[in-house]
């Protein structure tokens, strides 16, 4: 039913079953849902951290993150608007303050016009139709990158965009961030496009956290603003 939630590690999870399948529920029932992102997020908080969330899924990571208590203000996007509702019956459902926008975040100009491929399994909905099968396009406006590093200046930047992290990053400067938590999905990046990401941070003095990492969710640091 609609109205009803499931349950990942002791955090509720908005639920609608038009949007997630019984695989994806099982994998929530066993814990397992974001496995290695739960198991680090909290780890990677610091006191007073303003988080800048690109890409919240059902909103689950941003409620970890918040639950932490050590969280001043949390920001998120998400380019699929049927996941709007979930992140804020998520975040409601665990008593946590939070703000969810419609958007997608871009290297491009402010207020255009794009297509976000929404598929079966939403997770793998993205900005490319090349990736697997989809099952609707959606136009979802655009929001500059770097225009909102320089307004929110977040201390935390989450990221999980199937693919899109690359060019998300590609020219961006970082001043104030102190760290960047990415699933790197070098599925759809490849060799070279995921050697080009990881240079990028390291030309901004990023280095590869090795405490705070698992296989493809990576945490890069700042060297000296930690």
């Amino acid at each position: 039913m609609k109205n009803d939630y499931l349950t990942c590690k002791g955090i509720k999870i908005g639920y609608d079953p038009d949007i997630i399948s019984e695989n994806l529920v099982k994998h929530i029932n066993a814990g397992v849902y974001e496995r290695e992102e739960s198991s680090l997020i909290a780890g990677t908080i610091q006191d007073n951290e303003r988080i800048l969330e690109i890409g919240c899924g059902l909103g689950y990571i941003s409620a970890l993150a918040m639950k932490t208590g050590r969280v001043e203000k949390l920001l998120g996007f998400e380019a699929n608007p049927r996941l709007i509702p979930i992140i804020e019956q998520t975040w409601s459902l665990n008593e946590v303050e939070a703000v969810i926008r419609n958007n997608v975040i871009a290297n491009t100009s402010s207020f255009q016009k794009v297509n976000f491929y929404v598929r079966q399994d939403f997770w793998a909905s993205s900005l490319s139709p090349e990736l697997y099968g989809y099952k609707e396009i959606v136009s979802v406006e655009t929001l500059n990158f770097q225009e909102l590093l320089e307004e929110y200046r977040p201390t935390m930047i989450i990221c999980d965009i199937e693919g899109g992290e690359r060019q998300l990053f590609e020219g961006a400067e970082l001043r104030g961030v102190r760290k960047v938590f990415i699933e790197v999905h070098q599925n759809v990046l490849g060799r070279w496009g995921t050697m080009k990401l990881f240079e990028r941070f390291l030309h901004q003095d990023f280095h590869y956290d090795v405490w705070h990492s698992i296989r493809q969710v990576v945490l890069f640091s700042h060297v000296s603003r930690m």
